[in-house]
């Protein structure tokens, strides 16, 4: 037993110091939570002593996001028999946590749990930290690929992958670019050394960075900003290469926009040097070409112009660029005609007129190209057009394609080289013809009647003949109280200041001295000019003149004047032909002086004859138009006292049949009364009264007869409101104005012409719409205001018969009769129809006297004309028509209240 004893405390002795040297952290706790031991690495890795270890729950020293996951860990350990494996954080004594991994079994017929912790901190923060590293490469690899066109490419450039972005902006599929290598979205723009420094910097294994252009899988190109990273094996060499491109086209195209411009505003000014220099032809267009092969990526750029006597294009210059140089071309051999040019490509444009852009050409011949190294493959033309006629062309081949921008310089060249070209020639037929211009214009100056005219013509034609800043008409009137020199016409460089007007008396001496002794003045300096008036000097130095040239101009009637020619820039040589031609305008201008003073006179006797004639034929007008209105007015007086004569011979028997119809249907009814009585009494009648009732048919002569008396009551009844409308209408005893109601007149007219507009027999069955207004009674007179009414309705009812007759479909006929009030001061009455409607030269004559679109016999022409008088001269009012073919016809009457 002793022995025994012995030997368990020799084994608790050696389980004590296994348990005191462990290097994990060795617990034993209860279930309810609180610690019965721990071994000393507690406090050495804690900090904390045991006794402060054992004094709380062990989860109050857990890490208040690790408690949950614990509780669950304990009360698995709890519950199971097999060890269980976590991990939570603990807290130190200087406020700091330690990650620790448990291992830990329950006994529960001893109600503990042993546990064995290790510190894993620092595995624990690293892989904390490797996670969080992961986080950042996936967000930065996100970021990345949003941003940036990511490849990588094996050792021999093969590409490997491809991000989203890169596929996105070149336009091809990443199954299209894998295996591939970049030449698939090579642009062309680079050179072949540009490559060749990237290659040898990467394989380096250097970082390269860059502008690159690329072409997308549609045509279309982009800027790339490059970075490519060799990625380096354990020999230092790289095995693959990775490349981080960003979009800069935006960018870029605004750079190179920027730079076209700079360099399109140069070549602009360069052309327009080149366009102002004196010299023939060919050298100002060859100094273009030139210019424009400096500033553009051009393989060639040709001028021709159209030989003006036989229409044929004329090479005028050229010049032929390569990669390295540009040359003149000499002759038309040098330019490849191959390329079919002249036949096809300009000779369309000849007909449109049109500029060619960017047109590709098919090069199916290159070993005959100079230096055919370069590759045309581009062709833009421009005609050279002046006053729509295309004198010449512009051609250009370029190996890349033109800007908008440059398209439109290029426009803007061929305007102005064909202003250019226009103006040579101008100017060297001018040289050409002068005399001959000169003498033509004398005789057109000579030719004319109009002193205005001529004069304008002169000094015009001369200057521009001239090359002169200013030439003038001078005009000397010797009135015999006070002479006047004035400057009547003048033609000028719009730059200088206008001399018309008059001369100061006291600055006009010299002027007037030579222009009365018909001296000409030639002054090819004012300052060197030693004998000149210091008054006219003055005045020449007022208005810029540095030299002048005077030739007087004397009528055989008196008239004195000169044409005056200036310069205001520097010196100028008269010489003697210009003179000599000069002096013969003059001579020719003073004849048509004269002629146009005679002929001035003659007009003024004419006007004086025509305006008498006028005179007579405006008082034969009036004497026509006062005699159709008395002749109409006679016929409307006449019809007046006609109607109302037979309206009152037909009042008077109607009314004693209307007034007797009244008695008649009375006794008529008393009969039948009494009748009815001896029907009731005597149901049996005698055998030939039965028959004679059977014969006369008793009772539909009774139901009949007074339906028969009804309607001749409503037959006298019509009869007295036509009698009515007829009296209305005439008004023969109201010829002075006074106050009527607008409506009653119409409804007079309607009633009279109640047979035209109603069914006539032939099929037309005209509607007639009232759109009445509120009117007041009018002051006016009323039997030819109703003359006006029955004029126009007559018309619109004529027209409506004929449009049915050419119409000859369902068109239904109408007339809207609409009247209101304006302005609370006039009242408006229109009357439209929907018949055909009027030409504009019919509608313009409508109301002249005897003018008539109908038959012979149907109208006299004088219904309007008359209808006219009425409403403007009568009443102060309008009358106007409003019509268009195939819309109807709307007249407007318009009068004061």
């Amino acid at each position: 037993m002793k022995l025994v004893k012995y030997e368990f405390k020799q084994f608790e002795e050696k389980y004590s110091r296994f348990f005191s040297l462990s290097l994990d952290l060795l617990c034993i706790a209860n279930f309810d939570g609180y610690f019965k031991y721990l071994n000393p690495v507690w406090t050495k890795i804690l900090g904390w002593s045991i006794q402060e270890l054992v004094a709380q729950p062990f989860i109050e020293f857990v890490h208040p996001e690790d408690r949950e996951s614990t509780i669950v860990a304990a009360e698995k350990i709890a519950q199971s028999v097999d060890a269980v494996s976590f991990e939570n954080r603990y807290l130190c004594q200087d406020g700091s946590y330690k990650w620790l991994s448990w291992n830990a079994t329950a006994f529960s017929e001893e109600q503990l749990i042993y546990a064995v912790a290790r510190d894993i901190t620092i595995n624990k923060e690293n892989e904390i930290a490797l996670q969080k590293s992961i986080k950042e490469l996936e967000a930065f690899r996100f970021a990345l690929n949003a941003h940036s066109l990511v490849a990588i490419t094996d050792i021999t450039g093969k590409i490997t992958y491809v991000n989203d972005l890169f596929c996105e902006v070149s336009k091809y599929s990443s199954e299209e670019l894998l295996g591939q290598d970049h030449r698939i979205i090579n642009s062309g723009y680079h050179t072949k050394e540009f490559f060749a420094s990237l290659w040898k910097t990467i394989a380096q294994g250097k970082i390269w960075k860059g502008e690159i252009q690329n072409k997308a899988k549609d045509g279309t190109f982009y800027w790339v900003d490059t970075l490519i990273a060799p990625m380096l094996g354990q020999d230092g060499k790289p095995y693959q290469y990775v490349s981080i491109r960003t979009d800069i086209t935006q960018r870029k195209l605004s750079e190179l926009a920027l730079l076209e411009r700079s360099r399109l505003s140069v070549l602009s000014a360069e052309v327009s040097l080149a366009l102002s220099q004196s010299g023939t032809l060919p050298e100002i267009l060859q100094n273009c070409t030139n210019t424009i092969s400096q500033y553009l990526d051009i393989g060639f750029v040709c001028i021709w112009t159209f030989e003006r006597q036989t229409n044929q294009l004329q090479l005028q210059a050229g010049v032929h660029c390569t990669d390295i140089t540009c040359s003149t071309l000499s002759d038309t051999q040098d330019f490849p005609e191959h390329i079919a040019l002249v036949n096809n490509i300009i000779g369309l444009m000849i007909q449109n007129h049109q500029a060619i852009f960017n047109q590709e050409l098919s090069v199916n011949h290159s070993e005959k190209l100079i230096e055919s190294t370069f590759s045309i493959s581009r062709f833009s033309a421009y005609p050279l057009i002046v006053e729509q006629q295309i004198i010449g062309i512009m051609a250009l081949f370029s190996k890349q394609l033109f800007t908008e921008p440059t398209h439109n310089l290029l426009n803007w060249i061929a305007n102005n080289i064909a202003v250019a070209i226009d103006r040579i020639w101008a100017r060297e037929e001018l040289l050409s013809r002068r005399e001959a211009l000169l003498l033509r214009l004398a005789s057109q100056i000579r030719s004319s009647l109009d002193l205005d005219m001529i004069l304008e013509t002169a000094v015009n034609e001369i200057r521009s003949l001239l090359q002169i800043d200013r030439c003038y008409f001078l005009s000397y009137l010797p009135h015999p109280s006070q002479a006047s020199l004035t400057i009547t016409y003048e033609a000028r460089n719009p730059n200088l200041t206008s001399m018309l007007g008059s001369i100061p008396l006291q600055k006009s001496n010299f002027l007037t001295q030579n222009l009365l002794s018909q001296e000409l003045i030639c002054i090819e300096n004012i300052n060197s000019k030693s004998q000149l008036d210091y008054d006219i000097q003055k005045l020449l130095t007022e208005f810029g003149i540095t030299s002048q040239l005077m030739l007087p101009v004397k009528s055989n009637s008196g008239e004195i004047g000169a044409i005056v020619c200036s310069h205001c820039s520097g010196d100028r040589i008269w010489t003697n032909s210009e003179i000599n031609l000069l002096q013969a305008v003059c001579d020719q201008l003073a004849i048509a002086i004269d002629h146009a003073q005679l002929y001035t006179q003659s007009r003024t006797a004419t006007l004086e004859a025509q305006t008498q004639a006028e005179k007579l034929t405006e008082t034969l007008h009036k004497l026509q138009q006062t005699q159709s209105q008395l002749i109409q007015n006679e016929k409307m007086s006449s019809l007046g006292q006609l109607v109302a004569g037979v309206a009152h011979e037909i009042n008077n028997p109607v009314n004693f049949i209307h007034g007797n119809l009244t008695f008649a249907n009375e006794y008529f009814q008393e009969m039948l009364t009494l009748l009815h009585l001896y029907q009731q009494h005597y149901p049996h009648p005698e055998v030939e009264i039965e028959n004679f009732a059977k014969k006369i048919d008793l009772e539909f002569l009774t139901s009949d007869l007074s339906q028969l008396l009804s309607s001749m009551n409503m037959g006298t009844n019509r009869i007295r409101e036509i009698v009515l409308g007829l009296r209305n209408f005439s008004r023969h005893d109201e010829a002075d104005k006074k106050l009527v109601d607008i409506h009653e007149g119409i409804e007079n007219t309607l009633l009279i012409l109640h047979h035209r507009w109603k069914n006539n027999g032939i099929g037309f069955d005209i509607t007639i719409v009232k759109e009445y207004g509120n009117l007041p009674l009018v002051d006016c007179y009323a039997g030819q205001l109703n003359q006006v009414f029955m004029n126009i309705l007559t018309n619109a009812i004529d027209a409506l018969e004929e449009s049915m007759v050419k119409i000859k479909t369902n068109h239904k006929p109408q007339i809207v009769i609409r009247t209101e009030v304006l302005e609370s001061k006039f009242v408006v009455i229109r009357i439209a129809d929907n018949g055909l409607g009027m030409v504009e030269d019919i509608k313009k004559r409508l109301f002249d006297p005897f003018f008539t679109t109908k038959q012979v016999g149907k109208g006299t022409g004088l219904g309007l004309s008359i209808s006219y008088q009425i409403i403007v001269e009568k009443h102060g009012g309008i009358l106007n028509c409003l019509s268009e073919p195939g819309k109807g016809t709307e007249f407007w009457i318009q009068i004061p209240i």
